[in-house]
C-alpha cells in the first residue's frame, strides 16, 4: 500500500512524543488525585482517590514507562493495520477461540471503561479529531477500510491506558476508579496536543479538508399525527414543501420515484414518510406498478429506469465494504437484473425483491468474514461464481430463480457456520466445562463449609485443602460426569468420611474398621488430587498431615498390640503416603479455622459420617428463574444462531454473528471480521455490555440501501 513520505515522518513523530504525553498524563492524574475539585472531578470518591494516590505515586516512573511503551505499541500496530502490514484487520488480541479465552465479566468491565474514555474524548474533541483525521487521510491512499489514519485515535490511547492501569498491583476498585479519572485528564492533555499536530501538518503544505453542510429534511416533510399517507396536502402548499432532499427539486424527485420507487429507501426518514403524499396533477391517475409496455410514455420510463439501474450498480460496486474478489460477480448480475426489471415491476419497487436480497446477502457475508482468513473468502467466491454464471447465461430469469439462488447462498452460510462450530467443538466443550465448574464452585464451597462445622480437631492445613483444591475437584467431576454420577457422589461423601477419619475412634473395633477403610479413602483423595493436577509438593504435605493424624489416632494406648493381619492395611496405607514434614499448602489463601460447634451439636459417634452422607442431588444447582421484566435478559434469551449484532470489545465496535450458544445459555460464541474471527463470551459479560449499551442490535444499512443513499446524493450534487 502506498503512503506519502510525510506519513512515515508523522508516525515517527508520534512515537517520539509518546514518552512526553505519558508523563504529562500521569502528572495530570496525580494532581487530580490530590485536588479533585480543581481538576473538575469532585464527584469521584475523594477518600478512594487519596488511597489511589498513595499507591500510585511511588510507582510514578514505572507507570510512565509502561504507558509510554503501550502508546508506542498502539501507534505501531495502528500503522501496520492501516498500511496492510499486519495480518490482522483489527487491534483485538487474546480472543482466539483456540486459546480458550473468555470475554468474562472482568474483561467486560475493562471494555466498558475503555468505551467511556473513547466516548468522552470524541464528544469533547470532535472537531480537533475530525480535522486531524482529514489531514492524515490525504497522506495514505487505499487505506484499509475501517482503520484510522490518525494512528492516535481515542481507542488507541484508551487501550494503552487500560493496559497500563490493569498491569499495576492494585485493588479492583482502585483500578476502576483510576479508569474513571483517566478520561477527563486525557481530554485536557489532548486539547493542546491535537491542534499542535494539525498545525505541523499544515506547515508541511497539507490542505485542510473542506466540509459541506447537508441540510436535514424540513420538518414539514413529516406527516402530521393521524394524517393518512395518501392525504392531499394543505391548500396552497406545493410539492416542494412536502419533501426536502438537498439538491433535488420535489418535481424531479417525484419523477425519479415513479421511475424507480425503490429510491424511496434511500430517502431520509422524514422525507420517506412524506413521499407517498406527493400530489398528482389534476386528472392524473394514481401511479401503479405495471410491466413496461411499448408506448412512448412507457418507453421513456423504461429508459429512465434503465439509467437509474446502471447508476445504482455503479454505487454498489464502489462500496468500500464490498470484498474486491466479489465485485466481478456483483457486476455480472447487472444484466440479468435489468432483464428481470423489464417484466417484473417489483425489481424497481422494493428492496425485498429476491434479486436485491441476493445481492445484499452476498455483499454482507463477504464483509463479515475475517480479513485475514483468505481461505474462507476464496471458498465463498468459488461458490458464488457458478451461481451468478447461471443467472447471467440463462434466458431472462423469473423471480423464482433468484429465490432459489438466495436459498443456496443461505444454506452455504449456515453450513459454513456449522463447520466452524464443529472445528472448535473441543474448545467450546472445554469452555462449557469451565463455565459449569465456575458456577458449581460457590455451591461446593457452601457444602464443604457445612461439613466442616460438624467436625472437630481438623488442622488448618486440611481445612485449607478442603476449602480450596478439593472444591475444585468436586466442581470438575460434577461438570464432567454430572451431579448425580456415582463418581460425584463418592467424592462428596469423601469429605464426610475424611473428616470422620480424623476423629479418634473410641473402641478397638472402631479403630480396626478405620484401618480397613483408610486405603480406599486415601486412594480417593489421591485420585482427586491427580484430577486437578495438584502440584506434587502440595500433595505430599496434605498426605503427610493425614498420615500423622491417622497414626496418632490409631496408636494403641495401654492395650494389647493388634493382630498382624489387622496391621497390614495400615502398613499399606502408610507406604503409599510420603513421610515429608507437614507444611502449609499455598494452594489457596489460608482461612481462619472454622469455629468449633456447640457441644450438643458435636457429640457424634466416630462413624457418624455413615449416617450423614451428602447427596448432591439436593443442592440448588439449577439457577433461579430470571425476572421476566428484565429486558437485558430477554434480549440475551432471544439470541439465536445467525443473529447479527454489534459488540464493543477493547475499544472496537465489532459486527458479530452468533455462531453457538451453550445449552444452559451461559456461554456464547460470535464470529466477526475482527482478529481471531471468533469470540467467546460469558452470559454475565454479555449482560454487562448490553446494560451499558455496548451490545446492540445491528442497525447498519444494507449494501443496496447504502447504494440508494449514495445515488440520491449523487443526483442531488448534479442539480
Amino acid at each position: 500500500m502506498h503512503a506519502h513520505p510525510q506519513f512515515d515522518r508523522y508516525a515517527r513523530h508520534l512515537e517520539g512524543e509518546a514518552p512526553a504525553l505519558a508523563r504529562q498524563w500521569l502528572a495530570g492524574m496525580l494532581e487530580a488525585m490530590r485536588d479533585p475539585a480543581a481538576a473538575g472531578v469532585a464527584h469521584l470518591d475523594r477518600k478512594g482517590l487519596s488511597g489511589l494516590l498513595m499507591a500510585v505515586e511511588p510507582l510514578r516512573m514505572h507507570i510512565g514507562e509502561c504507558l509510554s511503551g503501550h502508546l508506542i505499541q498502539g501507534i505501531q500496530g495502528a500503522e501496520a493495520r492501516l498500511l496492510g502490514r499486519s495480518a490482522s484487520a483489527s487491534a483485538l488480541s487474546g480472543f482466539d477461540i483456540d486459546q480458550l479465552t473468555l470475554v468474562d465479566e472482568t474483561q467486560a468491565e475493562k471494555d466498558i471503561e475503555i468505551s467511556r474514555v473513547v466516548q468522552l474524548v470524541e464528544l469533547k474533541l470532535e472537531w480537533e479529531l475530525r480535522e486531524l483525521q482529514g489531514l492524515t487521510a490525504t497522506l495514505v491512499t487505499d487505506a484499509r477500510q475501517g482503520e484510522d489514519p490518525m494512528l492516535c485515535s481515542p481507542a488507541v490511547l484508551a487501550r494503552a491506558i487500560s493496559q497500563t492501569v490493569y498491569e499495576q498491583v492494585l485493588e479492583p476498585e482502585q483500578q476502576a476508579l483510576w479508569m474513571r479519572l483517566a478520561a477527563p485528564i486525557l481530554v485536557e492533555q489532548l486539547r493542546p496536543f491535537l491542534p499542535t499536530l494539525v498545525e505541523q501538518l499544515k506547515g508541511q503544505g497539507l490542505q485542510a479538508p473542506r466540509y459541506r453542510a447537508i441540510l436535514a429534511p424540513n420538518s414539514s416533510a413529516v406527516l402530521k399525527a393521524g394524517e393518512p399517507p395518501g392525504a392531499a396536502p394543505p391548500a396552497g402548499s406545493g410539492a416542494a414543501s412536502m419533501v426536502a432532499v438537498p439538491g433535488i427539486a420535489a418535481e424531479q424527485l417525484q419523477t425519479l420515484l415513479r421511475a424507480m420507487p425503490l429510491l424511496q429507501r434511500g430517502l431520509p426518514a422524514a422525507a420517506r414518510a412524506a413521499a407517498p403524499a406527493l400530489p398528482l396533477a389534476e386528472g392524473e391517475p394514481a401511479f401503479s406498478l405495471q410491466p413496461m409496455g411499448p408506448g412512448p410514455a412507457d418507453t421513456e420510463a423504461a429508459a429512465a429506469s434503465h439509467a437509474l439501474l446502471g447508476r445504482l450498480f455503479e454505487r454498489l460496486l464502489d462500496d468500500p465494504q464490498l470484498a474486491p474478489a466479489l465485485r466481478g460477480a456483483i457486476a455480472r448480475l447487472e444484466a440479468p437484473v435489468r432483464q428481470l426489471a423489464a417484466h417484473d415491476p417489483g425489481v424497481l419497487a422494493s428492496e425485498q425483491h429476491p434479486a436485491w436480497a441476493l445481492i445484499n446477502k452476498i455483499a454482507s457475508h463477504s464483509a463479515e468474514m475475517p480479513a485475514h482468513d483468505a481461505e474462507r473468502g476464496e471458498a465463498f467466491q468459488r461458490f458464488v461464481e457458478p451461481l451468478v454464471t447461471r443467472l447471467h447465461d440463462d434466458e431472462p430469469a423469473e423471480p423464482q430463480a433468484y429465490v432459489q439462488a438466495l436459498a443456496q447462498v443461505q444454506t452455504f452460510i449456515d453450513d459454513e457456520r456449522a463447520q466452524q462450530v464443529e472445528r472448535t467443538r473441543p474448545a467450546t466443550d472445554a469452555l462449557s466445562q469451565m463455565e459449569a465448574e465456575r458456577r458449581l464452585l460457590p455451591l461446593m464451597r457452601d457444602q464443604v463449609e457445612l461439613q466442616l462445622t460438624r467436625a472437630q480437631d481438623v488442622s488448618p492445613l486440611v481445612q485449607t485443602f478442603l476449602r480450596g483444591p478439593w472444591i475444585e475437584v468436586l466442581a470438575k467431576v460434577m461438570a464432567t460426569d454430572g451431579v448425580e454420577s456415582p463418581e460425584a457422589q463418592a467424592l462428596v461423601g469423601t469429605v464426610d468420611e475424611l473428616l470422620a477419619s480424623l476423629q479418634r475412634p473410641e473402641t478397638p473395633e472402631a479403630r480396626a474398621e478405620l484401618r480397613r477403610r483408610l486405603p480406599r479413602l486415601i486412594g480417593r483423595v489421591q485420585q482427586g488430587m491427580a484430577l486437578i493436577d495438584l502440584p506434587q509438593q502440595h500433595r505430599n504435605r496434605v498426605l503427610a498431615e493425614l498420615m500423622q493424624t491417622h497414626r496418632r489416632h490409631l496408636a494403641e494406648k495401654a492395650e494389647a498390640p493388634a493382630e498382624p493381619a489387622a496391621q497390614a492395611p495400615v502398613a499399606a496405607t502408610l507406604a503409599m503416603t510420603p513421610s515429608t514434614t507437614p507444611a502449609a499448602v499455598p494452594v489457596s489463601p489460608p482461612t481462619a479455622p472454622t469455629a468449633r460447634p456447640e457441644p450438643e451439636l458435636a457429640r457424634e459417634t466416630p462413624d457418624a459420617w455413615q449416617g450423614h452422607e451428602t447427596h448432591v442431588g439436593t443442592l440448588p444447582t439449577v439457577p433461579m428463574a430470571l425476572d421476566a421484566t428484565d429486558t437485558t435478559e430477554d434480549w440475551i434469551d432471544g439470541l439465536r444462531a445467525g443473529r447479527r449484532c454489534k459488540l464493543y470489545l477493547q475499544g472496537v465496535w465489532a459486527t458479530a454473528q452468533l455462531a453457538w450458544a451453550s445449552d444452559n445459555g451461559a456461554l456464547f460464541m460470535f464470529t466477526s471480521n475482527l482478529a481471531g474471527g471468533m469470540h467467546s463470551m460469558t452470559r454475565r459479560a454479555l449482560k454487562r455490555l448490553r446494560s451499558e449499551g455496548l451490545a446492540t442490535d445491528l442497525a447498519d444499512p444494507t449494501p443496496v440501501q447504502r447504494a440508494l443513499g449514495g445515488l440520491l446524493q449523487a443526483l442531488g450534487s448534479q442539480g
